[in-house]
């Protein structure tokens, strides 16, 4: 009877576990979108190189007009960001910042210990190329891709599916033994009763 119990409850354990597992996915989706949400309303910077136009040499006293190249004018950004706190290292976000720096980027803001803002000349699209660098200069993630939590997390959910199909696998076959023990089973054939040979 005490199996029965101890089976019912680790069988009865996999909705809290559910329950608990629903929790943790819907807190790193909060995380997930408040990062997002952060990051749509980034600091605005103003840079002196948002007008196209600039003027030259004044003719017949009118000024005149050219256009630059627009693709040579203003900023682009981007954002890095690692699975880890790693850039609370301050070594870390100096090999960072100087591996971006190979490609042209300058650190704008440390937006935590996970993301990290830079920005660089448009023009240096053109000029930086990227065969000769070490790293992807659009690259957008630092460190090992791969997360030991995601890892755990998989595993715990294996755990969950497999032990409680288990335990009820070995309750049904115990209790099955064991009434097939205490009952007789019904004969096919009625035994043979020795015959005297006279």
């Amino acid at each position: 009877m005490l199996e029965i119990v101890v089976c019912s409850l680790f069988v009865g354990s996999l909705g809290f576990q559910a329950v608990v597992l629903g929790g943790w996915m819907h807190w790193q989706q909060r995380i997930l979108a408040h990062q997002e949400e952060e990051e749509e309303i980034l600091t605005q910077y103003e840079t002196k190189e948002n007008t196209l136009i600039e003027p030259q040499s004044q003719q017949n006293g009118a000024a005149k007009q050219s256009l630059k190249d627009p693709r040579l004018v203003g900023w682009e950004f981007k954002i890095v960001r690692a699975n880890r706190n790693v850039f609370r290292d301050s070594q870390v976000l100096q090999k960072l910042c100087q591996e971006e720096a190979e490609s042209g980027w300058i650190m704008l803001e440390k937006l935590d210990d996970r993301r990290i803002r830079f920005k660089r000349p448009i023009a240096l699209r053109e000029i930086v190329k990227s065969e000769y660098l070490k790293h992807e200069p659009y690259r957008s993630h630092y460190g090992p891709s791969w997360q030991p939590l995601n890892w755990f997390a998989a595993i715990a959910v294996l755990v969950a599916m497999t032990l409680p199909a288990y335990l009820g696998y070995a309750l049904v076959s115990r209790t099955f033994a064991s009434s097939s023990q205490t009952q007789p089973l019904p004969a096919a054939f009625p035994p043979l009763e020795p015959t005297s040979e006279q």
